[in-house]
C-alpha cells in the first residue's frame, strides 16, 4: 500500500535517473500497453515506455538526459492501468474479411433474385431464399422518417 492508502498496482524495480523499471502483479495486455504509451506521450513526449519479464512490468525511459521523478511516473502510469477499457474505432478489416463482406452481398444478391422469382413463380419457393438472404444480413432500407425526427437537432438528424 502507498502513503494514501491506496493500493498499488505498480513498484518500482531498478531506478536510474531517466530510467525507472516497474513490476506489475499481473500481465499487461497488448492493448493496455498501447494504452500506457498513448496516454503518457502528450504528458511526456520523449518518454519511451517498453515491456519487460514477459509482459508483467515495463521500462520507462526518457529519450533526453532530463530527470524523471518516480512518483509522477508511478502515479500516472498506475492511473492509466486502472482505468476503465476504452473502446477506440475498430481496425480496418482484412484482405480476406473484405473478400468474405463482397461475397456475402453477392449471395444476398442472387438469393433475394431467387426470392422474388419464387414468389412469381408457382414451382419455385420463395420463402426460404428470403430467409437465407436474411441469415446472411440482408435488412431492408428504411426511408420513411418518423414524426420524431423533427424534434431532433439539426446535428442529430442525417442528410441535414
Amino acid at each position: 500500500m502507498s502513503e494514501s492508502g491506496v493500493v498499488t498496482t505498480l513498484t518500482i524495480r531498478h531506478q536510474l535517473p531517466h530510467r525507472l523499471r516497474l513490476a506489475s502483479p499481473r500481465e499487461l495486455t497488448p492493448a493496455r500497453l498501447e494504452l500506457l504509451r498513448a496516454q503518457m506521450e502528450p504528458l511526456h513526449p520523449d518518454l519511451v515506455i517498453r515491456p519487460t519479464a514477459h509482459r508483467c512490468g515495463v521500462v520507462v525511459m526518457r529519450s533526453s538526459e532530463s530527470l524523471l521523478c518516480p512518483a509522477l511516473v508511478v502515479c500516472q502510469l498506475e492511473a492509466v492501468i486502472r482505468a476503465d477499457p476504452v473502446h477506440g474505432p475498430a481496425p480496418p478489416p482484412t484482405a480476406f474479411n473484405a473478400w468474405l463482406g463482397e461475397t456475402r452481398q453477392g449471395s444476398i444478391k442472387v438469393l433475394m433474385a431467387l426470392a422474388i422469382a419464387g414468389w412469381a413463380l408457382p414451382l419455385l419457393p420463395g420463402t426460404p431464399f428470403f430467409l437465407l438472404a436474411w441469415w446472411l444480413g440482408w435488412r431492408p432500407e428504411t426511408t420513411a422518417r418518423s414524426g420524431e425526427a423533427e424534434f431532433e437537432p439539426a446535428v442529430l438528424q442525417p442528410g441535414r
